[in-house]
């Protein structure tokens, strides 16, 4: 066959890039979807390009990192597959570390402290109906005793965190990236 254009622009259906590289049709969509062999979004056939999608598959099989040897601004499968694992490891980190209680999203937290503020702000504004009878005809000094006793007895109720607030809070409503 002779080619009078562009050979980078050549495509070929997936079963003849599957026969000329040796492998199955099943494996040109994985290599698709790894980003190896490269799709022609003009082609309703499907069709992927042969040039660019053989160099990345030799690269690949090789291990070869390097660039393009023509100059070439193609993607390095390599290291966009590198980049892939470390993240898909980094998520997978965290979500051992959401199974371990120790990491918790930002959601939860955003939820269990508002709630502990609002209770405050509740419990502080409360204060002044609970203390005004029994701070009536009081020296100042127990009424400063007494009011500040109250106020850091709320404070310290505050100061009660515990991790178990943020676990009841998560399987109430389990996260929604659990459900994806």
């Amino acid at each position: 066959m002779k080619v009078s254009e562009d050979p980078r622009k050549i495509t070929v259906s997936q079963a003849n890039m599957a026969k000329a590289i040796g492998v199955t049709a099943g494996r040109i969509y994985g290599l698709i979807k790894e980003g190896v062999v490269i799709r022609d979004d003009d082609d309703t056939r499907g069709g992927v390009f042969l040039v660019q999608s053989v160099k990345n598959y030799v690269r690949m099989k090789n291990g070869s990192s390097s660039g393009s040897s023509d100059g070439e601004d193609g993607p390095d499968y390599m290291a966009e597959k590198a980049l892939h694992e470390r993240t898909k490891r980094e998520i997978a980190e965290i979500k051992l570390q959401k199974m371990e209680r120790s990491v918790y999203d930002a959601k939860t937290v955003e939820l269990v402290m508002t709630e502990m503020y609002s209770n405050l702000r509740t419990q502080l504004l409360g204060l002044p109906a609970k203390l005004a009878p029994q701070l009536e005809g009081r020296t100042k000094e127990d009424i400063y005793t007494l009011m500040t006793k109250e106020i850091e007895a709320q404070l310290a109720e505050l100061a009660e965190y515990s991790p178990e607030l943020f676990v009841s809070e998560v399987e109430e409503g389990d996260s929604d990236e659990d459900r994806e």
